[in-house]
């Protein structure tokens, strides 16, 4: 059964609707509806269509959901920072909510203006920003925005990665043998992680010079990882830091 708003067909043939758009559901009850007016939420299989155009928009997506990616994107800044990442992509795919997942890596600068530091996840709910994964934050964003409490049935939504990172960055680490205590304990850590990485003695005048143009300055230690500057020694800000570059943890790297 198919029940059409005579109104719309009386536009639509009369020419005076133009670019107009015509929604097409079915109901609870299996009906066909056509209408000018959004569908409610329990609306299945819709279709937008535009009037007097050629464009025809479908989606096997609710109507309810098209409306929470269309007024609220979701934005995933991930790397592979262990547990809280794995929980961030889970509890998105866990819900069934399109997303697109995004590397900081790929542009650290950007990363830091737009949430004010290295941490990752960040989730981004329309203008809403969310720094760490904390469930009950997420799900509160998730829940206004208007997005399922759980994925529609055989929904896969899956993230829409920019560019994924095949191999992590190159480590540089500039020291002095004055420098005691700091530059050993960070050498320590990148050990510890085991992670490879390029002592840089700055005593010569090219490594001197070197490092001045890398952090500004001369004070050593310095932590070189990909485009990010790391000054001083700082086992949180250096983990941060390397988590945010890909690089497993020391608890991941080692062996019984």
């Amino acid at each position: 059964m198919k029940r059409i708003i005579l109104g719309v067909l009386m536009l639509a043939a009369s020419g005076t609707l133009v670019a107009a758009q015509l929604y097409r559901w079915v109901d609870e009850k299996g009906n066909v509806e056509y209408r000018d007016t959004p569908p409610p939420s329990s609306a299945k299989k819709v279709e937008q269509r535009t009037l007097g155009g050629s464009t025809v928009e479908a989606s096997s997506l609710p109507f309810s959901v098209q409306q929470a990616v269309r007024n609220f994107p979701v934005t995933l800044w991930n790397s592979t920072c262990g547990a809280p990442c794995d929980q961030a992509r889970e509890h998105l795919a866990r819900r069934g909510v399109p997303h697109t997942e995004k590397d900081p890596q790929n542009d650290v600068e950007a990363f830091k203006k737009l949430t004010g530091g290295i941490d990752v996840p960040v989730l981004y709910v329309g203008s809403t920003r969310i720094k760490g994964y904390f469930e009950g934050e997420w799900d509160s964003a998730l829940d206004i925005a208007g997005y399922p409490r759980t994925a529609p049935p055989g929904f896969k939504p899956g993230a829409k990665p920019t560019a994924a990172r095949t191999s992590t960055p190159p480590v540089k680490l500039y020291t002095h043998p004055e420098c005691g205590a700091p530059c050993s304990e960070a050498r320590s850590l990148l050990a510890g992680r085991g992670i490879k990485f390029e002592d840089i003695t700055a005593q010569e005048q090219a490594e001197i010079d070197e490092l001045q143009k890398v952090s500004g300055d001369t004070k050593v230690p310095v932590l070189l990882v990909g485009q990010v500057v790391t000054r001083g020694f700082s086992a949180s800000d250096y983990n941060l830091v390397l988590d945010a570059a890909g690089f497993p943890s020391s608890q991941q790297t080692a062996r019984p």
